[in-house]
């Protein structure tokens, strides 16, 4: 059963789309399990099995894609990596650096997510009809699209400017 954190109808379509998420994960996670994939928590798909290209993604940028610590993103790398998900390979762009991606078991949960959510997609079409249904695709693919949205934060105080550093003479060195 989905967690709902407040039943109303008349709350905003922000906290209802939240809702909706959950329980497209919640319900995801159910079907894991039988499938063989008992060991993937939430914050794994979410935030690294989603968030990950074919051909590997750095761990900095897994975690700017989740938005997630850097140091978050390495627990769930490791924890990931130890259960065969997924591995760490050299960038062929940068010897420095490290790409995370999919091993074969990786791929395996990959596709056990995608058949959860094709059953989830056909009972959204089964509970909403047709119409519906292409109208949210449409509504969610309109949504999609990243718009200028004002910071939550405040503003920084201005910073007045720092104090001269030169050298004066006292008055009684003169």
């Amino acid at each position: 059963m989905a967690r709902v954190s407040n039943p109303n109808p008349d709350r905003s379509a922000v906290m209802l789309f939240s809702d909706v998420f959950d329980a497209l994960v919640e319900s995801m996670h159910a079907s894991l399990p039988a499938a063989g994939f008992d060991d993937i928590r939430p914050s794994h798909s979410v935030g690294v099995l989603r968030t990950i290209d074919v051909d590997g993604t750095r761990p900095g940028e897994l975690a700017r894609r989740a938005g997630v610590t850097p140091q978050a993103m390495a627990e769930f790398v490791r924890y990931l990596e130890s259960r065969g998900y997924v591995e760490r390979v050299p960038d062929p762009t940068d010897g420095r650096a490290r790409l995370v991606r999919l091993t074969t078991r990786g791929h395996e949960a990959s596709r056990a997510a995608h058949v959860a959510f094709d059953a989830i997609e056909t009972d959204w079409k089964r509970r909403l009809g047709e119409r519906r249904y292409n109208q949210l695709k449409e509504i969610l693919a309109d949504l999609r699209a990243p718009r200028a949205v004002p910071s939550a934060r405040r503003p920084r105080a201005a910073r007045s400017p720092a104090p001269s550093r030169a050298r004066t003479r006292s008055p009684k060195s003169r």
